[in-house]
């Protein structure tokens, strides 16, 4: 049985509808992104996202099943674009103390950099559209990071072995992002990381240890949001 060769411009084809559908579900992203951030998601429609992003309503729907679905997409994207951010920083020093500091600086420089979307992905899932069942966090996902990374920092000796690291994880991250809300309007900016880098260390760190330049919290880089 013979099989007939495709045109030479199929995969050419191929690769210029996928191109297509890459650029309009990124235009959608983008548009949505300005618009949960400006309006919020509640008042934020799949219509306004289809005509910031100057496309039909109906590609709205190509690329996500709702509304919630596309702000699960925006999560994501938020996600992998502050791991990045956040590595790049981490990758360049050791030192428990000094990798707090290296976090703070790079959520802070994040917020600065980017107005309103850590505070936007950072939104209890709970709250929309519970009906459609619990979604994972980007609060939760950066907690069970940093608990896996304060389970191998106890393991080694880095921090002091007595914590639940599921309550601890979900306490840093808690305790940081409040603080870097509040410090952002009533604290100037090394006030802020100085003594949320001081109390951290103080809390987990062991003093044997504090100074260790070699110790490392964060074993994979970068605390996992």
């Amino acid at each position: 049985m013979s099989i007939r060769p495709k045109p030479a411009n199929d995969d050419a084809g191929g690769d210029r509808a996928e191109r297509r559908k890459a650029e309009s579900r990124q235009r959608l992203l983008t548009a949505a992104r300005w618009l949960f951030i400006e309006r919020g998601y509640d008042a934020t429609r799949p219509q306004d996202i289809a005509r910031a992003a100057d496309v039909g309503y109906g590609t709205f729907y190509l690329h996500f099943a709702d509304k919630r679905d596309c702000f699960l997409a925006f999560v994501e994207e938020a996600r992998a674009e502050l791991q990045i951010f956040i590595r790049s920083r981490l990758d360049r020093v050791d030192g428990v103390e000094a990798q707090i500091r290296a976090l703070l600086t790079a959520l802070l420089d994040y917020a600065g950099r980017r107005p309103g979307v850590l505070k936007t992905a950072m939104t209890d899932l709970s709250v929309i559209a519970p009906e459609e069942g619990p979604t994972e966090s980007l609060v939760e996902r950066w907690a069970a990071g940093l608990a896996s990374d304060l389970r191998t920092a106890a393991g080694s000796g880095t921090i002091h072995a007595d914590y639940d690291t599921g309550i601890v994880g979900h306490a840093i991250v808690g305790l940081i992002h409040h603080a870097v809300r509040y410090g952002s309007k009533h604290a100037k900016r090394t006030a802020l990381i100085d003594n949320v880098t001081r109390f951290l260390v103080r809390a987990l760190v062991p003093e044997s240890s504090q100074r260790d330049p070699h110790r490392r919290l964060f074993m994979s880089g970068e605390p996992e949001p």
